[in-house]
């Protein structure tokens, strides 16, 4: 028996094919593009979605019997959503989670509800990049369109509709629309009210996992597979990744260090900071997430090699690795689009403090590498002063090729850390769903750590960890003085 896991991204559509084992059996991916405008205008077309979806399935399966798949759940970018007719044929373009047009809207819901109130009923402060904003701006700015269509959807409910003619959302997505009551799994009125999207417009909120049903005629011909396919309710990237990830108990950690580097624990309850850590149902049911995102942190390092080192990263890594000592007192705070959580500072800049006549590129390339595990350091302190003890850290994406980098996390965080052999966490999340639904695998324990095996890092000898537990109260005690400069923002 096989199924598949298949992400739904910003990018491109990945696919893994998974047999009982949990061993990968085939792959896929298919990339397609943004349409970018003035104003802050970044879209999509959801078409791209389904053919990125058919190519990479085709690919994964490219070889197997296909008859021999049981079952498919879907991972997929949340609150990129646009406006649909009945038969879910799109009216608009879909506007991306990457859309900065409905700031206006975004301070409208602000003043109408207050922040607080937005952020405890749905984890999330008031955000231009999601759906209540969104949804209002579409309202203000395409009334004739907005009055036409019959459904505002975003990606999971649009694909599972090509798939099954059912266009339902999990609560992890749902949640990341901004018009959910996380508490309740509910879209909320007073939510929906200020948005300015009537009920009837949203999709039904189904668990994740939930068997919505089989493939339809005409998506089994376009995916080249048969009717018999079952298909199970996914969930959001993150939180499939966080699954597949082995994520799923109080106290763990996933740590995913892309472009940007997202972070997300496990809570037996929804838990609010002062820094804004945004809570969210997992999804295992009783579960709760909590996320965070460093949005430059690899971007940092790409942006000083590509113009500043002018070196691979196997040269910064071999190199920098012999600067530790020399580069004691070289700060980097990498803020190239402003300070983030925990920070929150809109009008900071990055910036390198402690260079002189020695200082090269090279120390430069380190204090990046250091800034930005400091940066996760202070990420995790507010994971604790939320009252989530992180135990364990599970680790993926492009700083597991950096032994330099990976020695500095571990000593900056004190935690132990796991190496995971599978880089696209997302997809086997999507594929655990499946698997677990299907009865392939008996839990979502079992089946992560079949598809996803990691080993445990040896942590750093002790006098690196005496080094940057220092150096990291230091880099604190100079960011309050820093930050100063920028004023509150």
């Amino acid at each position: 028996m096989l199924v598949l896991g298949i992400d739904i991204g910003t990018t491109g559509c990945k696919v893994i094919a998974a047999d009982e084992t949990g061993e990968i059996a085939g792959v896929g991916y298919q990339g397609y593009g943004l349409v970018t405008g003035p104003g802050g205008r970044v879209e999509q077309d959801p078409q791209d979605w389904i053919q990125g979806m058919t190519s990479s399935v085709r690919q994964a399966t490219k070889g197997l019997d296909v008859t021999r798949i049981a079952a498919l759940a879907l991972s997929t970018q949340a609150a990129s959503s646009l406006l649909v007719d009945e038969m879910y044929r799109p009216l608009t373009p879909a506007i991306t989670w990457m859309d900065s047009r409905s700031t206006g809207q975004r301070n409208a819901i602000e003043e109408a509800l207050g922040g607080e109130f937005v952020y405890r009923t749905t984890g999330w402060r008031p955000h231009a990049a999601l759906d209540m904003a969104k949804g209002r701006w579409l309202a203000d700015n395409e009334g004739e369109v907005f009055g036409q269509s019959r459904w505002f959807v975003s990606t999971l409910e649009y694909a599972n509709q090509f798939l099954t003619g059912i266009g339902a959302i999990d609560p992890t997505n749902a949640a990341m629309r901004q018009l959910m009551d996380i508490g309740t799994k509910q879209w909320d009125k007073k939510l929906m009210a200020c948005a300015r999207i009537e009920a009837r417009k949203l999709p039904p909120i189904r668990p994740s996992g939930d068997f919505l049903g089989y493939l339809t005629n005409a998506a089994a011909k376009e995916l080249g597979l048969h009717t018999g396919v079952k298909v199970y309710n996914g969930a959001h990237d993150q939180y499939c990744g966080a699954l597949g990830a082995s994520i799923i108990k109080p106290g763990e950690l996933m740590l995913s260090t892309g472009t940007a580097w997202v972070t997300i624990a496990v809570s037996d309850k929804a838990v609010y900071t002062k820094s804004f850590l945004s809570p969210g149902p997992h999804v295992i049911p009783g579960l709760y997430g909590a996320l965070a995102s460093l949005p430059t942190s690899g971007a940092a390092l790409d942006w000083l090699k590509n113009n500043i080192t002018g070196s691979s990263y196997a040269e910064i890594d071999r190199i920098a690795a012999g600067r530790i000592a020399k580069c004691s007192e070289v700060y980097f705070y990498p803020y190239l689009a402003g300070a983030c959580f925990p920070a929150w500072n809109s009008h900071a800049k990055a910036a390198f403090l402690g260079l002189d006549m020695d200082t090269d590129r090279f120390d430069m390339a380190l204090a990046c590498m250091e800034g930005v595990a400091f940066q996760l350091r202070m990420a995790m302190d507010e994971y604790e002063s939320g009252g989530i003890g992180i135990t364990d850290v599970r680790v993926m994406g492009g700083a597991v090729n950096s032994p330099v980098w990976l020695s500095i996390i571990s000593a900056v965080c004190g935690i132990r850390m796991h190496i995971m052999r599978e880089k696209d966490t997302a997809c086997i999340g999507a594929a655990c769903i499946a698997g677990v639904g299907s009865g392939l695998f008996p839990d979502y324990e079992q089946a992560a750590s079949l598809m996803n095996r990691s080993r445990v890092y040896d942590p750093p000898e002790q006098s690196l960890t005496n080094h940057y537990q220092q150096k990291y109260a230091r880099y604190v005690e100079k960011w309050s003085i820093l930050k100063t400069a920028y004023g509150k923002g």
